[in-house]
């Protein structure tokens, strides 16, 4: 992971105001992967504002953990009293997580060293784990803008590249989760959604064949702004 120092004061110099995440919770679709036991050890990669840490202990989870490597984010989640310490992870040797997320970090590591930092990973993990990712989608309709926007960024990730990752790594098992984005939204609008989506993908279909254009055919169709992963072993 990259250890520059852009990311002393990058939550700052990126104006991410900790005030909306004061009151972050879980989302939805990630409590029903979550372990069972309250007492289970979770591990959060790119703490930030302790956001995600805070969302599991507003769920009951009391063995918390959280790594970054900017200043700024260690020093705020430390005025917290959280577990939390600055390290880059294939530095960070401690083990057997039952949960791990890594929100938004993998696009800024240096790209020669993602699979590394997987597979570092999943020696983290118990044998019963399971690891949460969230990346920007290169799909998305916003296209390479956030591979830019972010000046830390040094790749972005359409499905199947993470998959490619991820497989390299030693995961078994992905799972692509609410790819539509449309899930957990309330019946009419997901009906909405779902049809929009439906004419937006026939778009995408008309304009590669007027343009004789194309997608790697195997790939999921992803088009919202992240993919979310759920990687574990069968």
């Amino acid at each position: 992971m990259n250890t520059k120092k852009e990311y002393d004061n990058y939550l700052s110099n990126r104006w991410i105001n900790s005030e909306y995440y004061e009151n972050l919770k879980l989302p939805v679709f990630l409590k029903k992967y979550l372990p069972k036991d309250f007492k289970a050890k979770i591990l959060d990669i790119g703490c930030w504002f302790w956001q995600n840490m805070q969302s599991y202990i507003y769920e009951g989870y009391n063995n918390i953990y959280g790594i970054d490597i900017s200043d700024e984010a260690i020093d705020i989640c430390k005025k917290n009293w959280l577990n939390v310490q600055k390290i880059n992870i294939l530095d960070y040797k401690e083990i057997w997580f039952d949960f791990i997320s890594i929100n938004h970090v993998l696009e800024h590591i240096e790209k020669n060293k993602i699979i590394e930092s997987l597979e570092r990973i999943k020696k983290m993990l118990n044998p019963q784990w399971k690891l949460y990712i969230s990346v920007p989608n290169a799909q998305s309709n916003t296209d390479c803008y956030w591979a830019f926007e972010d000046f830390t960024h040094t790749t972005l990730f359409t499905a199947w590249s993470l998959i490619f990752c991820l497989k390299n790594a030693g995961f078994s098992k992905i799972t692509f989760i609410d790819p539509d984005w449309i899930e957990f939204s309330r019946p009419l609008i997901k009906q909405l959604k779902w049809f929009l989506l439906k004419i937006y993908k026939l778009n995408k279909w008309f304009w590669n064949h007027v343009t004789w254009s194309s997608y790697h055919k195997p790939s999921p169709k992803i088009f919202t702004w992240e993919i979310k992963v759920i990687a574990e072993n069968d």
